[in-house]
């Protein structure tokens, strides 16, 4: 039993080591050290309050007995996607943003995606807390695997695309708020979107196609966010952060 607790913690912690390291290894001028820790653990951290407040606005939102339309917008767009994005963002402004370390536009993207990382991580970490999430998996192996290129990537995915705006914003002053609210706005709503059509996924009801939209949707905020930080990386640092 202790040896599978063991495996389960490597397995739920790997997904988003792994993509810690590929994100730190893109990076031309490497961050320090203890500022990756910091942020990363964080991330970890503000999962537990951002789940608290996300389950209690469920349940409230549970008993105003909204139509269903509504509530799956309010439930997966202003709760679930404008929290956890809100949370990981939170991590980055108040703890690292004003840090001489952010000497590059493409850091505020790197640290919005270690904080982002750092918070999927405890996510893992609860899913494979659960029993039943493993069963359903069918493997823990297989359950890690569609973590890491699913709602871990997306984590990242999400928070880079955010951070990439902010770079932006700081170099286009002129349109700064105008960056800062296109990348929050397309982040929540293609977070949302994608937990929403996770959960109809597992459900019997959904067909083939919507249980596709997932997995498009993650290939389509990757693709931008993949876009949008190779041309972030050319900007010289000759924007104030």
């Amino acid at each position: 039993m202790d040896n599978n607790i063991l495996i389960y913690f490597l397995l739920a912690i790997a997904p988003g080591l792994i993509w810690l390291l590929y994100f730190l290894r893109s990076d031309k001028l490497p961050e320090p050290k203890l500022q990756i820790i910091k942020i990363f653990v964080y991330g970890l951290i503000i999962t537990i309050p951002a789940a608290f407040i996300e389950m209690v606005l469920i349940q409230h939102l549970d008993l105003a007995k909204l139509d269903i339309t509504t509530n799956t917008i309010v439930h997966y767009i202003f709760i679930i996607g404008l929290i956890e994005e809100l949370a990981k963002y939170a991590i980055v402004r108040f703890f690292i943003l004003k840090h001489s370390c952010m000497d590059e536009p493409i850091d505020v993207a790197l640290y919005m995606i270690i904080s982002a990382l750092g918070f999927a991580t405890l996510e893992n970490i609860l899913v494979f807390s659960d029993p039943n999430m493993i069963q359903l998996a069918g493997s823990p192996i297989y359950l890690a695997t569609v973590r890491f290129i699913g709602p871990t990537l997306l984590h990242a995915m999400c928070s880079g695309l955010i951070g990439c705006f902010i770079a932006l914003s700081f170099y286009l002053l002129r349109f700064r708020w105008l960056m800062v609210s296109i990348g929050f706005t397309l982040a929540i709503c293609l977070h949302g979107l994608f937990d929403f059509y996770i959960q109809l996924g597992i459900m019997d009801s959904a067909t083939e196609a919507e249980k596709t939209y997932p997995l498009l949707i993650l290939i389509i905020i990757t693709a931008a966010t993949s876009i949008l930080l190779k041309e972030i990386r050319k900007i010289k640092s000759i924007c104030k952060i």
